[in-house]
């Protein structure tokens, strides 16, 4: 990561490179949260599946499904596991969703500031040049605030 900025030196000043490079960091922990909570739900999906799977290969007996559940110790090892895949995915998503908005709001606090930033026409040009790498290495789209 920091081997491209070297080469982009000449086109960026201390503050600029920092805020590009705090934006690629926070784009990463983003994408981290949001790895997270798919697996976790996942996996949330899986248990769910497994005791559904479980309960139909096995039937309902006599008793009613309750008893059943509550006597055989594989529903209710699902059922935690279940339970616990799922309050770990919310704990991810929320996260995520913090993180998104962090990084949100860094990336159009770049945009609004572009002109501060590179505030020479010959700097002006040099922007594109960042714009268009941050857009294929880090799929950060810094043209437009939408996201």
């Amino acid at each position: 990561m920091r081997s491209v900025f070297d080469q982009l030196d000449r086109y960026m000043d201390e503050p600029t490179k920092q805020m590009i490079l705090a934006l690629i960091k926070k784009k990463q922990k983003y994408e981290n949260y949001a790895r997270q909570s798919f697996r976790w739900q996942m996996s949330a999906l899986a248990c769910a599946l497994l005791f559904c799977l479980f309960l139909a290969g096995k039937g309902i007996g006599h008793n009613g499904i309750v008893t059943e559940v509550l006597n055989d110790s594989i529903y209710l090892l699902l059922i935690m596991a279940a339970a616990f895949a799922y309050s770990a995915a919310y704990y991810f998503k929320k996260k995520e969703e913090k993180a998104e908005g962090e990084f949100h709001k860094l990336r159009c606090e770049i945009i609004q500031k572009s002109t501060d930033l590179w505030p020479y026409p010959k700097e002006w040009k040099s922007r594109e040049a960042i714009f268009k790498l941050m857009k294929q290495q880090y799929d950060i789209n810094l043209y437009f605030e939408s996201k």
